[in-house]
């Protein structure tokens, strides 16, 4: 994971002055020149898969989208690996959450490595997309050298909607590939604004549909009043939860509390601090996330 990619995905700011601290090299990285700015250069690459070809296939296997048509302008992504494509057992699922005015094309092709993992490991992934518009002529830099799609989000006070989408996804795997997915372990993984909406998917479906979670830079409330959010104590069926902070994390704290609060109702949940690192997306956890995930089954051990 380089530095250059340190700015993205911020959330709920914690006060009302922006953080750059955090972004390297900030007066650099300032407008849109993609030539000088290799990260935007693979945003906007993102950015025309999504809008023009909807398909993108590599020597890891093939990705596609798939419209939601219970939701207007909402979609996902589905990855099928070459290893799944060549193989005929049932396959864990993945789903991944993106963060704020992010995208699930930019976080498939570029900014994670789940589809590489996906292949070596043998499981099924589906990139989830949140709500809102993306700009009109693509991702861009604001002034505060951030990368930004759109205002994109996953609702976090009101998820009904997002809980449609989510329940869409799943509806649509389990009868499409009915022959080929391992309802016992499916998976999801939010990451930052996705993170925080993890806490939502824990409370709201359980260990009863997801057999574990991976909360990502996010944990517990964030920005948020507690009188707005899900309770954990109406948690349907405790859920194993692998939290991932830093030590420089601005939402350091709301992971400590995601740990305090969902043990609190019974939940497995490990917790893994970084040292030195701060609000980011860690490609290097990514294998260790999928170790703890492949611990649990549904009904299993």
């Amino acid at each position: 994971m380089t530095e250059e990619l340190a700015w993205l995905d911020y959330f709920v700011p914690l006060d009302s002055t922006h953080r750059t601290e955090d972004i390297p090299n900030n007066k650099r990285l300032l407008g849109d020149n993609v030539d000088d700015d290799y990260p935007l250069k693979q945003a906007k690459l993102a950015w025309n898969i999504g809008q023009n070809q909807k398909q993108y296939t590599s020597s890891y296997g093939s990705t596609f989208e798939v419209p939601v048509t219970s939701l207007s302008n909402r979609y996902f992504l589905i990855h099928e690996s070459t290893t799944f494509q060549k193989t005929y057992s049932k396959v864990p699922l993945l789903i991944f959450f993106h963060g704020l005015n992010s995208t699930a094309w930019y976080s498939a092709v570029f900014r994670t490595k789940w589809i590489e993992h996906a292949n070596t490991e043998n499981f099924l992934l589906v990139f989830g997309q949140g709500q809102g518009d993306e700009f009109p002529d693509g991702p861009i830099r604001d002034k505060y050298g951030d990368l930004l799609f759109g205002d994109l989000y996953w609702e976090i006070e009101e998820p009904k909607t997002d809980f449609i989408y989510l329940d869409s996804i799943l509806e649509y795997m389990k009868q499409h590939y009915e022959n080929r997915l391992d309802v016992s372990r499916i998976y999801f993984v939010g990451y930052s604004n996705g993170a925080l909406f993890s806490c939502n998917v824990a409370i709201h479906y359980g260990g009863g549909v997801f057999a574990a979670i991976c909360n990502h830079c996010g944990g517990y409330g964030g920005g948020y009043k507690d009188e707005k959010l899900l309770n954990p104590n109406t948690i349907k069926k405790v859920i194993p939860i692998y939290l991932l902070t830093g030590t420089s994390d601005a939402y350091r704290s709301s992971c400590e509390r995601a740990k305090m609060l969902f043990e609190g109702v019974g939940c497995d949940v490990k917790m893994d601090i970084m040292e030195n690192r701060g609000h980011n997306y860690y490609q290097d956890k990514e294998l260790d996330i999928w170790t703890f995930l492949m611990l649990y089954r549904i009904n299993g051990d």
